[in-house]
């Protein structure tokens, strides 16, 4: 979906442009230029996501598949199954995947909405956050490298391989299966947009969508998706939300935020 990837560029670009605009306009508005930011790192952190995870494989030849694969067998092989849904419901496999490509305008979307409604500290620890989740990830990627079902096992999603000795097998498929930065955004975006009622409606179905994606895709294990969830709480940690004076103190400005505009 070539297509698809290229709007996160253009959403992206729009924005950075727009507050750049009014930054222009409006130089001492700290949100502007917050917004500003956000979008010039993300604009940045594309491309460079590209490099890296083209270094790593380059530098790590080896893959854990078939050792995660049998996690997944003790589950009914669940990415299989799904992948077996989407050849059979193709309008199901196009929502899921669209807002799977999508989830760096989403997540832009969101940090945008914080920076315009919440406070610039919080709105700088959700951005802090949501990076850290992306950059984090590669040194895991070089440490268990996982490819995907997809391109572990040809008969994927028709037929899920047999049980077997797992063993370690060589792949040219980029190593970034575990964790799951997709499923770790989503859970991001949920936490994230949990202030207010349509968000948490919104961020619930994106969650159930990306786990769908991710796993009919063939991109992810079902472990993978189970190990976003510490990663998750690492990010959340290391992005400022370790005190529990400060969440209380977030949480407090989130509630008046939801009853407001409830």
């Amino acid at each position: 979906m070539p297509h698809i990837a290229e709007l996160n560029l253009l959403s992206i670009g729009v924005v950075l442009v727009t507050s750049g605009f009014l930054l222009a306009l409006r130089p001492s508005n700290p949100k502007l230029g917050g917004i500003f930011l956000t979008a010039l790192l993300l604009f940045i952190v594309l491309p460079v996501d590209d490099l890296a995870l083209g270094l790593v494989d380059r530098a790590v030849s080896i893959r854990y598949d078939l050792y995660v694969d049998c996690f997944d067998q003790f589950f009914g092989s669940p990415s299989f199954f799904m992948g077996r849904l989407f050849l059979r419901w193709h309008w199901f496999q196009n929502v899921a995947l669209y807002l799977y490509v999508l989830v760096p305008s989403v997540c832009l979307s969101l940090a945008v909405l914080r920076f315009a409604l919440l406070s610039k500290a919080e709105a700088v620890r959700t951005v802090r956050t949501i990076l850290f989740s992306c950059l984090l990830a590669y040194p895991l990627y070089a440490a268990f490298p996982v490819a995907g079902p997809r391109y572990a096992f040809p008969s994927f999603p028709v037929d899920p391989p047999g049980r077997g000795a797992p063993h370690i097998i060589h792949l040219q498929a980029l190593p970034n299966g575990v964790p799951s930065v997709h499923m770790t955004l989503a859970i991001l975006v949920l936490r994230f947009a949990s202030p207010w009622m349509w968000g948490r409606v919104l961020g619930t179905i994106f969650v159930l969508l990306t786990i769908a994606a991710t796993l009919g895709s063939g991109e992810h294990y079902l472990f993978d998706l189970l190990v976003a969830v510490p990663y998750s709480m690492l990010v959340l940690y290391l992005g400022g939300y370790s005190s529990a004076a400060a969440s209380k103190r977030v949480v407090a400005q989130e509630m008046e935020v939801g009853v407001s505009a409830s």
